[in-house]
């Protein structure tokens, strides 16, 4: 299984899908959410959930501080 930063999780019930970094957001399994896609870029995962949420009409949603970190390391490369 591949293992990455990023973190696309997915509730089928709740029809939502979210994008995350943060390690205790594991804890959503036990809460019926499963990971479907990891990455190590942010992008990347923002890419795959958002094309899995338009395709499944899901709510996408992501940490707004981790969007802003990589826009920031973007402007600074």
């Amino acid at each position: 299984m591949m293992t990455g930063k990023y973190k696309v999780f997915i509730n089928r019930r709740m029809g939502r899908i979210l994008v995350s970094g943060k390690s205790e957001d594991l804890s959503l399994i036990e809460e019926g959410w499963r990971i479907i896609y990891e990455d190590n870029d942010w992008r990347n995962a923002f890419e795959y959930a958002r094309n899995y949420a338009d395709k499944h009409d899901y709510v996408l949603e992501w940490y707004l501080e981790e969007e802003k970190e990589v826009l920031k390391d973007a402007l600074i490369n």
